[in-house]
């Protein structure tokens, strides 16, 4: 017996006093509080004694009170305090357990009046039966989680053998990839036709949306694997018709045009390093995407604005009346130390 302060209710029911998921604790949590409680020798027993109670006060009108959207679990068993209080209640429920025979026979009904215990080994058959091959031994509750693998796929999952006996809950692994199986197969003509508009030819049957699709370009001829996601928002379909990529050939043209000169194949990518030779005989690890946007990478080449060739350093020193005595160091010097040079020149005798 519970009552509720500030909905002006008494509920009558049966359940676990205790334990993490009684149902007396998760009332509690909604602001109910135990007003008495009895233990009884078996569940049937208890189960009469509250129909007994509940029928007596359906006859006068007066349950239920509360809405399922007030309380989803067990409105229909409560009463207006304002009607009848939790005492008077209490009492009617003494009064049916006085009223039961001993020992205690059932009333009417065809309901289990004796827990029903469930052999361990008779279990396991049963799981494996419907998919699942337990990893631990019968946990002695139809309702506690049971580490089991399931035969199909070999997901280790926890389901409860209620739900595998009665429901006949499957691995949700399994579930989910027969779903995708089914979406697939669903959209796998439309993903074609987006495929072929394309100007892409399938070589494999449709996966998902996310996941790369064997095709073939029928424009280069080439094959490559997007997604079909990405062709349906309108990406180009073939990597190698896109600016963003290129074959060894037509890369290596590339960077010859912006005077390089390749001394390793193209790496794959326009982002990744390459190996060349720049036309200022400087070896240097250049992007495919750097030469596109006209930029060379090398930092001494003079196309670029980069290092001086000593040479010409040299002989643009010796112009300015100046006998380099050490060779070209590659830096500019900055203009407080040519100043100061040509300052100790003027004045030398």
């Amino acid at each position: 017996m519970i009552t509720h302060r500030e909905w002006q209710a008494v509920k009558i029911g049966i359940g676990a006093c205790t334990g993490y998921t009684s149902r007396l604790i998760q009332h509690e949590r909604q602001g109910w509080q135990l007003h008495q409680a009895r233990e009884y020798t078996t569940g049937a027993a208890a189960y009469d004694v509250e129909q007994a109670v509940l029928g007596r006060l359906r006859q006068a009108g007066l349950i239920p009170f509360l809405t399922s959207d007030t309380m989803p679990n067990g409105w229909t068993e409560t009463c207006s305090a304002a009607h009848v209080t939790a005492v008077e209640v209490w009492a009617m429920g003494n009064e049916e357990t006085r009223n039961a025979t001993e020992p205690y026979a059932p009333r009417v009904g065809d309901r289990p009046r004796t827990a029903v215990l469930i052999d361990a080994e008779a279990a396991a058959a049963e799981m494996r039966a419907c998919g699942y091959e337990p990893l631990v031994p019968y946990p002695g509750r139809t309702n506690a989680t049971w580490p089991s693998r399931c035969m199909t796929c070999g997901h280790e999952g926890r389901p409860t053998f209620s739900a595998v006996r009665n429901a006949g809950q499957r691995c949700r692994v399994c579930r989910a990839r027969e779903t995708q199986a089914k979406r697939a197969a669903t959209n796998a003509p439309k993903a074609r036709e987006a495929m072929r508009a394309a100007g892409l030819e399938p070589l494999e049957p449709y996966p998902r949306s996310q996941t790369p699709w064997r095709c073939r370009c029928t424009t280069c001829g080439r094959e490559t694997s997007p997604t079909y996601s990405n062709v349906n928002r309108g990406s180009r379909g073939c990597r190698f018709c896109a600016l963003n990529s290129a074959t060894h050939e037509r890369a290596s043209a590339e960077v010859r045009a912006a005077g390089f000169e390749p001394l390793e194949p193209y790496p794959g990518r326009t982002t990744d390093h390459w190996r060349c030779r720049c036309s200022c005989g400087t070896e240097v690890a250049t992007r495919l995407s750097s030469v596109r946007l006209g930029t060379t990478g090398c930092k001494k080449c003079p196309r670029s604005g980069g290092r001086t060739d000593p040479a010409t350093a040299a002989a643009e020193a010796r112009s300015a009346g100046f006998e380099p005595l050490e060779p070209y160091p590659g830096k500019p010097p900055t203009v407080g130390a040519a100043a100061a040079c040509a300052t100790r020149t003027s004045h030398s005798p």
